[in-house]
């Protein structure tokens, strides 16, 4: 399989999420030291505290992304390790972030680090409460709605690879992918394919593979993005 990944990029960013992980600590210890030293000053010691929880989700979500080794592009590689090279993975160089494609056509994936219970009932979805998410809050990302991100991001790729070949027809297949190893997914009719990433390969080799790239086709989407990505 290849790979293709934007490195400039996923290091800038590593950068600020270094930047903002020290910016909040900054902002917390501003805020004890307002509170102690400057008369218990409640508002400062609250806007320092505001600011220090706001840096440090940003932070924790940006290390996740592009710096906390394996990043989920790695994850997503190593899982597709031993495909052939028709199979190419692209991280950060087009419209969304992670996108393979493959001789049977394109697929977008959404990816979560989400732990625990989580259950989708077609559109739906929840997690489980426990008492451990309160202390690992900026740890874990939330779960929001990952089948309509997919869907979302797998619309946004269809529209720009038609603004720069009208003539394509290349649907774009949006795929959730669940990254951490804890995770317990409950899955009934949903709205796009859910998965844990190590149930990836086996999925494109089965059920995933309902369809097949004409070669021409093929050929102009890895020229179009191969041009993108460099």
């Amino acid at each position: 399989m290849q790979v293709s990944r934007n490195d400039k990029l996923i290091t800038r960013r590593n950068k600020y999420a270094g930047y903002a992980t020290l910016a909040g600590l900054i902002c917390a210890i501003g805020a004890l030291a307002g509170f102690f030293f400057l008369q218990q000053n409640i508002l400062i010691w609250t806007v320092g505290i505001i600011l220090s929880l706001l840096f440090s989700a940003y932070g924790n979500y940006a290390m996740r992304r592009w710096g906390r080794p394996p990043r989920p592009d790695q994850i997503i590689e190593k899982e597709l390790k031993g495909l052939d090279d028709k199979y190419h993975l692209y991280a950060w160089n087009l419209p969304v972030p992670y996108v393979l494609l493959s001789p049977q056509g394109v697929y977008a994936f959404a990816t979560r680090d989400q732990g625990g219970k989580v259950t989708v009932n077609g559109s739906r979805w929840s997690s489980k409460f426990n008492v451990a998410r309160i202390f690992f809050a900026f740890a874990q990302e939330g779960l929001g709605n990952p089948g309509a991100e997919a869907a979302d991001q797998a619309g946004r790729l269809e529209k720009w690879i038609k603004t720069k070949s009208p003539e394509m027809q290349a649907p774009v297949q949006p795929v959730v992918l669940f990254l951490a190893d804890n995770v317990q997914l409950t899955i009934s009719e949903p709205a796009v394919p859910v998965m844990q990433v190590e149930g990836l390969k086996k999925w494109l080799r089965g059920t995933g593979k309902s369809t097949t790239l004409k070669n021409a086709d093929y050929r102009a989407l890895e020229q179009l993005f191969e041009s993108a990505a460099n």
